[in-house]
């Protein structure tokens, strides 16, 4: 039997479906030729057209047919021919029935009809349809009857076919779906009972899927005894009442092999199609990563605010130690000027020198605060570790207890570092000797010093572990430094705090508190990674990564070099009176400098700011043969001085001191045309040897063309 054009295959122009029936010329040539009576007919009923295969089986011609509704050619009751017709407009697949035809010659013809939508109703048409007529011969009648049976059951079979296979492919392609999310998800009946489990939903529970299949979920899903009764209870309630969503942010999921991890969890009701309850979902989504990652997110807040703090500490102390130094250096200068005019034998001559030797300790406590302040010198040179290694563990070896034992490793060709060397010395000089005095004396005692090449990442830190100073621009290679002893440790309160400045754990005066609160400051100053880790009675362990120098070149002479003498000292040289202006807003430091200079035969003119200097400047520079100011002065710096005296022409050589000198100190220094750097607090000799070294070096200018 041919196969007949469907509505989505037809379309009927407006004007076509208001014609009178012979005028749907598109529709008539596609019908004409096939065997099978059609009649079309529009949703009222009326009638469209007929092919010649229905004209012929009801014994009609075109020109005697008419426009005739379809109930005028039935011999049946018009209401099976209406019944007929709604049933036809509802689908375009073909609805079975039977009619009584009525031929031309009166006789009635028994026909089985199939009718279907071809195409639907618009704004301003109507509905139109097609009919198939078969004739059902009297003598066939049962077998007829028997074989539209069989074939109305050959098409229920065929549907039901197609829905099972769309069924089929619809529930592949969830269960596809459902494999590929990333949280876990069981699927339950009324009961309880596991239709369906994902593999994420395996993982997070370790029970196998294929054995999990008809079990109880409560036997599936295990929950930490802590949390068990919450989601337990959530569930049994979705099963029971049907509750729509219940949502569980945080519970504690057991692993078939013992191990927990935290879940969010939400259970929803799974409902058929009339609405009844028909089960539940589970789902579970791992909290680890967020955990992680919030973990992280906190150490590295804690971290931040420990490098704040640690930002503010320094920058404090580095503001008090200037004005200590201040202090510091006008001790050891009036002792310096006391021990001139006493008798060197007498009882107060050797008070002088105990003063001495307390300001030299202060001094030397003042360079630790600025080291920790990141406001000492810091010129950098390619350093080789293992050479340092050597030399503090010769000097640090005499500190060994009896019977206890400093192992060194440290490979001689290791990457060399971009660094200061003094600094890093103290840094070993500081970690090494902390871990020897951990000891306590034990004769079993061990440090043990190893150094080894480092490249890669360095990885998270260890669980207990202290994250001091993080990666930050970490180049990926450089020389790992771990100094690890067996002795009394520290526990996690003394650990948080051992990097705070004038913290200490060592007996009242046995220890400043400064030395680990300047290892940090150098570490960092350098760029390294620092972590410790601590068990109270079995040792510490300060792991440090440097990074390696871009290049193994020895770096070029800084061009600020020549501000700072290294060489012998120079000869003190007869010298006509030099006439010195000196610039200084601390009184006490002023009036101890003049009587210095003026004991050694100089002439000295004192102000207390750049401004009077200017000022005394301008009233006759030709007065002077030498500019000596500090470097930290309110308002005006005696940098500031320095380029203010180029801008206004004096050719008076400058000389700068200062409690700390930067690099960028020297950078601007030698760009200014400054003659020389000087560290105070020096010696009175230091300076003299200075003022010689510059007025050497100038000596070519006459003091009258110095304007």
């Amino acid at each position: 039997m041919p196969t007949l054009p469907t509505a989505a295959s037809i379309s009927v122009s407006d004007p076509q479906r208001r014609s009178p029936l012979l005028a749907i010329k598109p529709l008539e040539r596609l019908f004409a030729g096939l065997p099978d009576p059609i009649l079309l007919i529009d949703e009222d009923g009326l009638l469209r057209h007929a092919n010649r295969a229905a004209l012929r089986l009801l014994g009609r011609s075109e020109t005697h047919f008419g426009v005739q509704t379809l109930a005028s050619l039935v011999a049946d009751d018009t209401t099976r021919c209406t019944a007929l017709i709604k049933q036809g407009l509802r689908s375009a697949v073909p609805t079975p029935g039977r009619l009584d035809w009525r031929t031309a010659d009166g006789r009635v013809l028994p026909c089985r009809v199939e009718i279907a939508l071809l195409d639907a109703a618009a704004a301003d048409t109507k509905a139109l349809l097609w009919c198939r007529l078969t004739e059902l011969r009297l003598g066939n009648s049962q077998f007829e009857v028997l074989n539209q049976q069989i074939e109305a059951l050959k098409r229920e079979v065929s549907r039901r076919q197609v829905a099972e296979s769309e069924m089929r492919q619809q529930s592949e392609w969830l269960e596809t779906v459902l494999q590929g999310v990333t949280e876990g998800v069981v699927a339950t009946d009324t009961s309880g009972l596991v239709l369906f489990m994902n593999q994420v939903a395996a993982d997070l529970t370790g029970a196998p899927r294929a054995l999990s299949l008809g079990r109880s979920i409560k036997d599936v899903v295990q929950w930490h005894a802590d949390d068990a009764p919450t989601p337990s209870a959530a569930v049994a309630r979705t099963l029971q009442q049907g509750t729509r969503h219940l949502r569980l942010e945080k519970v504690k999921l057991q692993h078939r092999d013992g191990s927990e991890e935290w879940v969010q969890v939400s259970v929803s009701a799974l409902q058929d199609e009339s609405g009844g309850r028909s089960g539940a979902v589970l789902v579970m989504r791992s909290l680890d990563e967020e955990m992680k990652a919030e973990a992280q997110r906190r150490s590295l807040e804690l971290q931040l605010r420990e490098s704040q703090k640690m930002e503010a500490l320094g920058t404090m102390a580095g503001g008090i130690a200037h004005d200590f130094n201040n202090i510091v250096a006008a001790i050891l200068g009036n002792v310096e000027l006391a021990l001139g005019d006493v008798p060197p034998d007498s009882a107060g001559a050797v008070s002088l020198q105990e003063i001495r030797k307390a300001g030299r300790r202060a001094r030397d406590l003042v360079q630790q605060i600025l080291a920790f302040g990141r406001r000492q010198s810091n010129q950098r040179s390619v350093v080789r570790l293992h050479a340092l290694l050597t030399e503090a563990e010769s000097m640090l070896r005499a500190a060994v207890p009896p019977g206890a034992q400093l192992l060194l490793d440290a490979q001689p060709d290791l990457p060399p570092l971009m660094a200061n060397a003094t600094q890093i010395e103290q840094v070993l000089l500081n970690l090494i000797g902390n871990a020897l005095q951990a000891l306590h004396g034990r004769p079993e005692g061990r440090v043990s010093v190893a150094a080894s090449a480092w490249q890669g990442d360095i990885g998270p830190a260890a669980p207990g572990e202290l994250q001091v100073l993080p990666p930050c621009g970490w180049p990926g290679h450089g020389v790992c430094l771990v100094v690890q002893d067996n002795g009394s440790g520290m526990d996690a309160a003394t650990l948080s705090r051992i990097f705070e400045p004038f913290f200490t754990t060592k007996p009242v005066g046995q220890g400043t508190g400064l030395g680990l609160a300047v290892v940090h400051g150098i570490l960092a100053e350098h760029g390294a990674v620092l972590r410790v880790a601590s068990t109270p009675g079995a040792g510490t362990t300060f792991s440090l990564w440097l990074p390696a120098a871009l290049s193994v070149q020895s770096p070029q002479r800084d061009t600020a070099a020549h501000l700072e003498s290294t060489a012998a000292p120079a000869p003190h040289l007869p010298h006509p009176v030099s006439r010195i202006l000196y610039v200084d807003d601390d009184d006490a430091m002023a009036f101890l400098v003049r009587r210095f200079l003026e004991r050694n035969g100089y002439q000295v003119h004192t102000c207390e700011t750049p401004m009077d200097a200017l000022e005394v400047l301008a009233a006759g520079a030709d007065r002077f043969d030498l500019c000596i100011t500090d470097h930290n002065m309110p308002g005006m710096s005696g940098l500031d001085l320095a380029a203010a005296m180029q801008a206004q022409g004096y050719r008076l050589p400058v000389v700068i001191a200062s409690g700390f000198i930067s690099d960028e100190l020297r950078a601007r220094s030698a760009e200014i045309g400054v003659a020389e750097l000087l560290h105070k607090p020096d010696t009175v000799e230091e300076l003299c040897r200075s003022i010689e070294r510059v007025l050497t070096i100038r000596g070519e200018i006459p003091a009258d063309q110095r304007r």
